[in-house]
């Protein structure tokens, strides 16, 4: 059965003292905070560390260059990293991955939940930045795809997987579930 809910608006928006809205998410490279995918080499060559995504308007506005060390202060807590000079966000808004240990995203985010669901509200965060003049290098190197090296495959191609050496087909130690029809 279906029941009909009230539209609630957003409970953090972005007014004259934060007056950014930042959003958040995962990263190509990384499964949520990287808990296994740090420990893998060459995952973590790829994207080192986290930071915080800057529309090019922004950045020529606040002086800001990929890797620009910067503050983000929200209603609840604050982190520092690096910024990341891109096109893919427009505006005021920023993007920042949520996969660090250091400088966690939900340092900036609420407890607003919703009512009826409990869903909570991370992507609701309005933000100050704060520019430190600190510059450090890119926080993405240069071998990482989205500066133009993708290697792309065709497909899963696991019959390369199977000409390794180190293969070794699932055997009698593999467990089975069985479904009665």
């Amino acid at each position: 059965r279906l029941y009909p809910v009230a539209w609630i608006g957003v409970t953090d928006q972005p007014d004259s003292k934060f007056d950014l809205h930042l959003n958040n998410g995962r990263l190509l490279e990384h499964f949520h905070e990287g808990n296994l995918t740090y420990r893998t080499d060459g995952i973590r060559e790829k994207a080192p560390d986290t930071f915080v995504e800057v529309s090019p308007e922004l950045a020529e506005e606040r002086g800001i260059q990929s890797g620009t060390w910067v503050q983000l202060v929200s209603r609840y807590g604050q982190v520092r990293v690096r910024a990341l000079v891109t096109d893919r966000v427009q505006g005021r808004e920023l993007y920042m991955p949520m996969n660090s240990v250091e400088s966690p995203v939900n340092r900036l985010t609420s407890s607003h939940t919703d009512p009826v669901t409990n869903t909570p509200a991370y992507k609701e965060a309005s933000v100050h930045m704060n520019v430190l003049h600190e510059v450090g290098e890119s926080p993405l190197p240069h071998i990482n795809s989205r500066f133009g090296h993708p290697t792309p495959q065709n497909g899963v191609e696991v019959e390369r997987k199977w000409k390794r050496p180190d293969y070794a087909p699932p055997g009698n130690g593999l467990v089975q579930l069985q479904t009665k029809s």
